[in-house]
C-alpha cells in the first residue's frame, strides 16, 4: 500500500481512486492520460477478459459535449479528459485510509461567484416570468460559478481531501479523485447518472431534498418532519418532472423496454433525496447510450434540448464539467461491454496551481422564489466547500433513517405516491396489437423540439404500430405516406407567427386539415391545430408544468399530466366537432374533428394514469 501511495504521490502517475455506493473496497485505476474532443474518439477495447470485469478507460466529459447530441452550449475549449487504463486493483478501504496522511488544507483565495446574489436574483426572475411563462419549458437549471486557490496545491493534498470525503460522507453513488497529472477533480456525487451492463440499463434521477438540520431528541419528531416532506407537492411534483424527462431518454434508449420502480429514500450525511429507478434493456452500443443520454434533467432543465437554449443565453461562461458525467468503460469477461457514469455534481476542480473551480445550481420551477434560490446556492456552495476542505468539515449527521426502519406509514406514503401515476410505464411493456385491418399501421411523429415523441413513439410501438421520427422543419406532407401522423409537443409560444418553428407548424397543420389526414395533436401541436380552426389561444395565469388534474375525456373521468403554458379557450358550437373542456377555467384540453384529434395534455407522461389506453382508443377512432 505504502508503495502505491509512494507511487502516485510524486505526481507523475495519472490515477483514479473510487469508492462506489459506500462499499468496503475502493477501486484504484492508472494508466496513460490523454483527451479528445468527441465520444467516439476515446479509446475502445473488444473482446474477452482474462477474467472478470476489466476497466479500460476512465474520463471525465465536459458539458459541451451535449453539442454533440446537436444541443447549444458554451465552449470553453474543454476536452474530455482520459486515463487509459493498464493497473487496477480493489484497496480496502480502511487499510488505504489508514495509510493516508492528513494535511494541512487552506484557501490562500477566498471564494468567489461569478454572479452577485443580486445578479442571480435577476436571472431567476428573468427565467421564470419571460421563459417559464412564456412556455419555454418546465425547468431550467443556472449555475452560479464559484472560485478559490488551495495553498500549496499537491497529489498528497488531494489524497487527504478525498480521505476526508471517505471517512465524513456517505449514501453518495460515488466519492471520487480522479487526477491526469494536469487538473483533478474530486468529488462526492449522490446521482448515477447511466449505467449499463449486460443490455441492462439504469437510470436514477433524483429530485426533493429534506435537509438533516435539526437535532430530533425523539423518532416521532423525525418521523413527522420526513412524513411532511414526503407528502409535499411542490416536491413531488419536481420528481415527477425529472421522471419525465428521463423517461424520454429511456424510451429513445431502449428499444426493448423496462420498467419504473420507487419511488425509494436515499439518505446521505446532510440531507435525504427522493428519487426512482429507470431499468430498461437495449442492445445498442454503450457510447451510443451515452451520447443519447446526455445530460441528466435534473441538472440541466426540461425539455432538455431547450433548457441548452436557455443555459447558454442566460450563462457568461462555459459549464466546464458541472452538470455533466464521468465515463467508467470496461468489459465482462465474455467481452461484453460496461459503463458506469455518475453526474459530475457536488465536484470541485483544481488545477496544478491549486485554482478551484466549482458551480452550484438551483432548479428554476413557474413558482420559484428568487430570493429561495439565491439561498439554496449559498447553501450548497457553502456545504460543497466544507466537504472538499477538512478543515472547515462540518461533522457528518447520523443516520437517521434506521430510526425508521420498515415503519409501514413511511412505506405507505411513499406507494402511495404511484396510484395515480401511468400504469403503463411500471411494468415491463410488451406489444398488445391493436390492428384493425391485415397490413400493420404506420404513425409519422413531428418532433417539435421536445423528446416526449419519444415517449410517444414507444407507447405507438408496443401497440405493434411502425413509427417515424421526424422534425418540424424536415417534413414534407406530399413524401408522407403513413396512416396517421401525430404533430408533437415542444417549448414556444404559439401565438408568435414570426418564429419559425410556429410558422412551420401552422402550415403542417393547415395542411393536415385541409387534406383530411387522419391525425392526432398533442400540446404545442394542439395549440396550433386550435389556432388553424380560428380558436384563441391564451397565455395563462399560472403554467401548468408538471401538473396533474382530472378532466372529463368526451365523457371520460381521466387522470392526466399537462406541461403548457398556454390554452385554447373553449369556443362556441362548431359544426362536426366534440369539445371536452375545463368548465372553471373555460380552457379547452380535447378536441374532436372529422379526421382529427387534439389534446392539450400529455397523454404520454407519467402523470397521465390510463395515457396508453386513450392513446389506443385514440388511433382506433382516427383509423375506423
Amino acid at each position: 500500500m505504502q508503495q502505491l501511495i509512494d507511487t502516485i504521490t510524486t505526481g507523475a502517475t495519472p490515477f483514479c481512486l473510487i469508492q462506489k455506493q459506500d462499499s468496503e473496497d475502493i477501486l484504484f485505476l492508472s494508466g496513460e492520460n490523454g483527451c479528445c474532443r468527441a465520444i467516439q474518439d476515446i479509446p475502445r477495447r473488444v473482446g474477452s477478459t482474462s477474467g472478470g470485469r476489466s476497466y479500460d478507460t476512465i474520463s471525465v466529459v465536459p458539458f459541451r459535449q451535449i453539442s454533440e447530441r446537436g444541443y447549444k452550449a458554451h465552449d470553453g475549449g474543454e476536452e474530455i479528459l482520459t486515463i487509459r487504463i493498464d493497473r487496477q486493483e480493489e484497496l480496502d478501504a480502511q487499510t488505504l485510509l489508514g495509510a493516508l496522511v492528513d494535511e494541512d488544507i487552506r484557501l490562500s483565495r477566498d471564494i468567489s461567484y461569478d454572479t452577485t446574489e443580486e445578479e442571480y436574483g435577476r436571472i431567476i426572475k428573468e427565467i421564470v416570468e419571460n421563459e417559464i411563462g412564456n412556455g419555454e419549458g418546465a425547468n431550467f437549471v443556472i449555475p452560479r460559478n464559484g472560485r478559490g486557490k488551495i495553498a500549496d496545491f499537491s497529489v498528497r493534498k488531494a489524497l487527504a481531501i478525498f480521505k476526508s470525503l471517505v471517512e465524513n460522507d456517505y449514501g453518495t453513488y460515488w466519492k471520487f479523485l480522479f487526477y491526469d497529472t494536469h487538473r483533478t477533480f474530486i468529488g462526492s456525487t449522490p446521482e448515477r447518472h447511466l449505467s449499463v451492463s449486460g443490455c441492462r440499463v439504469k437510470m436514477n434521477p433524483i429530485s426533493g431534498t429534506f435537509r438533516k438540520d435539526r437535532d430530533w431528541r425523539s423518532r416521532k419528531a423525525f418521523k413527522a418532519d420526513l412524513l411532511k416532506f414526503l407528502q409535499d407537492e411542490k416536491e413531488i411534483d419536481e420528481l415527477f418532472m425529472v421522471v419525465d424527462e428521463e423517461l424520454k431518454m429511456m424510451a429513445r434508449m431502449c428499444d426493448r423496454g423496462g420498467a419504473i420502480i420507487g419511488p425509494l429514500i436515499k439518505e446521505m450525511s446532510r440531507v435525504i433525496h427522493s428519487e426512482y429507478l429507470l431499468s430498461g434493456e437495449s442492445d445498442k452500443d454503450i457510447f451510443e447510450l451515452f451520447k443519447d443520454s446526455m445530460f441528466a434533467a435534473t441538472v440541466v432543465g426540461s425539455p432538455v434540448e431547450n433548457a441548452c437554449n436557455i443555459i447558454k443565453k442566460y450563462s457568461t461562461a462555459s459549464r466546464r464539467y458541472y452538470g455533466s458525467a464521468m465515463m467508467l468503460v470496461g468489459r465482462e469477461e465474455d467481452g461484453q461491454d460496461f459503463l458506469d457514469a455518475p453526474i459530475t455534481i457536488r465536484t470541485i476542480e483544481i488545477d496544478g496551481d491549486g485554482l478551484l473551480q466549482f458551480s452550484v445550481g438551483a432548479t428554476l420551477v413557474k413558482n420559484s422564489v428568487p430570493e429561495e434560490e439565491v439561498a439554496e446556492t449559498k447553501a450548497k456552495g457553502a456545504a460543497l466547500l466544507s466537504t472538499i476542505v477538512p478543515n472547515s468539515f462540518v461533522p457528518a449527521r447520523p443516520p437517521e433513517l434506521t430510526r425508521l426502519y420498515n415503519d409501514d406509514e413511511i412505506i405507505e406514503t411513499l406507494v402511495q405516491r404511484n396510484q395515480n401515476l401511468s400504469n403503463f410505464w411500471f411494468f415491463r411493456q410488451d406489444a398488445r396489437n391493436i390492428r384493425t385491418r391485415k397490413e400493420k399501421i404506420r404513425i409519422t411523429i413531428i418532433h417539435n423540439e421536445d423528446d416526449f415523441v419519444y415517449m410517444l413513439a414507444h407507447m405507438f410501438s408496443c401497440m405493434d404500430i411502425s413509427v417515424t421520427v421526424i422534425r418540424f422543419d424536415e417534413y414534407d406532407m406530399d413524401h408522407d405516406d403513413s396512416d396517421l401522423t401525430l404533430l408533437g409537443p415542444g417549448p414556444g409560444n404559439p401565438n408568435e407567427d414570426e418564429v419559425q418553428k410556429i410558422s412551420i407548424n401552422l402550415r403542417i397543420a393547415e395542411e393536415l386539415v385541409t387534406r383530411k389526414k387522419p391525425s392526432l395533436f398533442i400540446c404545442l401541436g394542439h395549440q396550433i391545430l386550435c389556432r388553424t380552426l380560428g380558436i384563441e389561444v391564451r397565455r395563462k395565469e399560472r403554467p401548468l408544468q408538471g401538473t396533474q388534474m382530472r378532466i372529463d375525456l368526451f365523457g371520460q373521468n381521466e387522470l392526466v399530466g399537462f406541461y403548457n403554458t398556454f390554452a385554447p379557450q373553449t369556443p362556441g358550437d362548431m359544426v362536426g366537432m366534440e369539445f371536452a373542456t375545463l368548465v372553471e377555467s373555460n380552457e379547452l384540453v380535447g378536441i374532436r374533428g372529422p379526421s382529427f384529434i387534439g389534446y392539450q395534455f400529455h397523454p404520454e407522461s407519467l402523470l397521465t394514469q390510463n395515457g396508453f389506453l386513450i392513446l389506443q382508443d385514440t388511433v382506433n377512432r382516427l383509423l375506423s
